[in-house]
């Protein structure tokens, strides 16, 4: 059996521990589940494999589990098919990459001094890079090359012994900020150096700007070029900046948090280097993936509650990117699930949270990112209630994502824990809000109105209202609602009716319904002339069999999270 490759998915765990529980089984669907980073998997994993390969089987889906030789051992738990595959040496990784990418240096990899850089332990993405770098080289100079894979170490190893004593204190602080803030005007690199030596306990010399040493003095000490009006590193050297912050970074770990608390100043509203918050947290995003680089979170938090707007709006795509990478994405999602879970969490940082999720993180990963907003819906704070809303709005907007999401959300609306149940209904009605011109053609789209993801998403629109029907809390803004619904000209009758008639069938008793189909003296026109049509078809109804819209079955959770 084969899957189109447009149905395979590449599952992104949100556990600590791998559980079988969470892995999906939509139908017709590949998955591939990458366990390489376990060292062991624990015997709950291996015990619910027979459940799931029986699902699995029954829904023609399939799934692929990536695992190393030592972690896999299922023993007497499990019976499944594996293959054993062998890695190719990273040599012959890179020269089928050179074979592509330029098959006249080929020979580079196996002459002076490249061919001591690919060991057997070697991975296949260092072996790619190494091709690209050969392939990207602008001369001849395979030591360059060999530099540049190395990140410079060497060379900067060799800087750094150069000078060493109290007096190159300056050079280095100036390296620093030629690296954190690379391309960017002499004058404000100066400056910001001269605020890290002082951050570090340096004392500036009296005078000024007069002190010292010319520009081109001691650009020629970091061995840095001046382009136009800006200083540059990476002209001379390829890669340069970043690996003079990794240098720092992991050579003088004790130098990290005051590194941090100096880009944070020089970025801040006023600060010599706002201008260029951008190339900063950029910056901070290499940082991250470094050992200790949690510590780039806390930095980050600090932006959200207490920075200025562009701050707080680099901040969370720093989170967002760092959510993502392959590096640091797992302890970031935990990090944005505490978030939303602890009631410490401020207003700020809960909003950040939402908009993370409505971002790329929602779009790649939706079930991770719904997983967070149902945390923060169901806060008893109500936090970030607006934020939630406006992130569901954002995600149900999106085609591919309409029927999941919306599955997702009134699920939550059924949920036994109230406060969730609440938040779902709550969110569920400020997706049906008629003046969002943006989002209800969407929610509503479909290619023909028989279209079956249209279908699905008007039978899940009766799900949601039923559930907000029956939540005390909300049951009134329900009916104003269906009310809006029906008065309004934006939708046709052949959406609305059926809709709104298998909402309110069977409910007919319920406080306010029949306020709802007698209207008020706010009704439109068009929408008194609806209710007189809803009446009859509610009429009629009574003694016709059920339609599938109506009081017939409506479509389980598996379901509606398989058609997305």
């Amino acid at each position: 059996m084969g899957v189109p490759r447009e149905r395979i998915r590449w599952l992104v765990p949100d556990w600590e521990q791998p559980r079988i529980e969470q892995i999906p089984a939509t139908r017709k669907h590949g998955f591939i589940l990458d366990l390489t980073d376990h060292g062991s998997l624990p015997e709950s994993f291996y015990s619910g494999l027979s459940g799931y390969q029986k699902e699995a089987g029954e829904k023609e889906a399939v799934l692929i589990i990536l695992a190393t030789p030592g972690a896999w051992d299922p023993g007497h738990l499990a019976s499944v098919p594996h293959v054993r595959l062998v890695r190719p040496a990273a040599t012959e990784v890179a020269r089928a990459h050179l074979q592509c990418l330029a098959p006249d240096r080929v020979d580079w990899l196996s002459g002076t001094p490249l061919e001591e850089l690919l060991a057997a332990a070697t991975h296949a993405s260092d072996a790619a890079r190494l091709a690209r770098l050969v392939a990207e080289s602008e001369s001849d100079d395979r030591d360059t090359v060999k530099e540049e894979f190395t990140g410079w170490k060497r060379y900067l190893q060799g800087w750094f012994e150069k000078h060493s004593s109290a007096e190159d204190l300056r050079e280095r602080a100036l390296l620093v900020a030629a690296a954190l803030l690379e391309d960017v005007p002499a004058d404000v690199v100066m400056e910001a150096a001269d605020q890290f030596f002082k951050e570090v306990g340096g004392v500036l010399p009296p005078g000024g700007a007069l002190a010292g040493r010319d520009l081109c003095q001691r650009l020629d000490t970091i061995e840095a070029s001046q382009i136009g009006e800006n200083i540059s590193l990476e002209a001379k050297r390829h890669g340069l900046p970043g690996a003079v912050l990794m240098h720092v970074w992991q050579q003088r770990p004790q130098l990290r948090q005051a590194l941090l608390e100096w880009a944070s100043k020089i970025s801040a509203p006023n600060g010599v280097a706002e201008r260029h918050l951008r190339r900063i947290a950029e910056s901070l995003v290499r940082l991250s993936l470094l050992p200790g680089g949690a510590t780039v979170r806390s930095v980050v938090s600090d932006w959200i509650d207490k920075g200025h707007t562009r701050h707080r709006r680099l901040a969370v795509e720093i989170l967002e990117s760092m959510a993502l990478h392959p590096a640091t994405g797992a302890g970031v999602r935990k990090q944005l699930y505490d978030w939303a879970h602890q009631k410490n969490t401020s207003e700020a940082l809960a909003a950040a949270v939402a908009e993370i999720c409505a971002g790329r993180l929602g779009r790649e990963y939706p079930r991770v990112a719904l997983t967070r907003l149902r945390l923060l819906a169901s806060r008893s704070d109500g936090k970030a209630r607006e934020a939630v809303a406006s992130a569901a709005r954002t995600l149900v907007g999106r085609p591919e994502q309409r029927v999941l999401v919306l599955s997702e959300i009134i699920d939550w609306s059924s949920s036994a824990d109230g406060s969730v149940r609440q938040a779902g209904a709550s969110i569920f009605l400020a997706l049906t809000d008629i003046t969002d011109q943006d989002l209800l053609p969407s929610l509503m789209a479909g290619e023909t109105p028989d279209d079956s993801a249209s279908t699905l998403a008007r039978q899940l629109l009766v799900r949601g209202w039923r559930a907000a029907l029956l939540e005390p809390a909300v049951a009134e803004a329900a009916l104003t609602s269906l009310a809006a619904w029906l008065d309004s000209s934006e939708l046709p009758d052949d959406t609305v009716l059926p809709v709104v008639a298998a909402v309110i069938r069977g409910h007919l008793g319920q406080q306010g319904v029949a306020r709802l189909l007698v209207g008020s003296s706010n009704s439109t026109e068009l929408g008194r002339a609806r209710r007189h049509k809803l009446v009859d078809q509610l009429i009629y109804t009574q003694a016709a069999p059920p339609t599938e819209l109506g009081t017939g079955r409506e479509p389980t959770g598996e379901e509606t999270r398989s058609a997305a």
